[in-house]
């Protein structure tokens, strides 16, 4: 179980969780990858409940947040049922490359093991 990879800059500090080649706040291409510790808070929640993938169909949808690392960046993720604005998470990335948040304190499902 993992946090999400990040990049920062090692000028300005700046962090962001889409690879590049320079920093998109000053333009530096003195960038270090680093996972995130996984903490955050939730942004913005949603379910879903028209499915854009037949296999993506589930009963009563399925959850998507944005969450804000402790980091600093804003990721998009699935997120476990009842989740609220304003809420702490703890954001691991699963089997298949996409990260879920769950409330901070309750324990991931095994996200490693798909």
């Amino acid at each position: 179980m993992s946090g999400p990879m990040l990049q920062s800059c090692r000028t300005c500090r700046h962090g962001w969780q889409f690879q590049r080649a320079a920093c998109p706040a000053c333009g530096a291409q003195d960038i270090v990858a680093a996972e995130s510790g996984g903490g955050g808070t939730v942004w913005s929640v949603t379910t879903v409940l028209r499915a854009p993938l037949p296999e993506l169909d589930m009963p009563g949808g399925y959850g998507i947040a944005l969450v804000t690392l402790d980091e600093g960046p804003r990721i998009m993720c699935r997120s476990a049922p009842g989740l609220a604005i304003g809420e702490r998470v703890q954001v691991a990335v699963e089997a298949d490359g996409m990260p879920r948040a769950v409330p901070a304190g309750s324990e991931l499902e095994d996200a490693g093991s798909g």
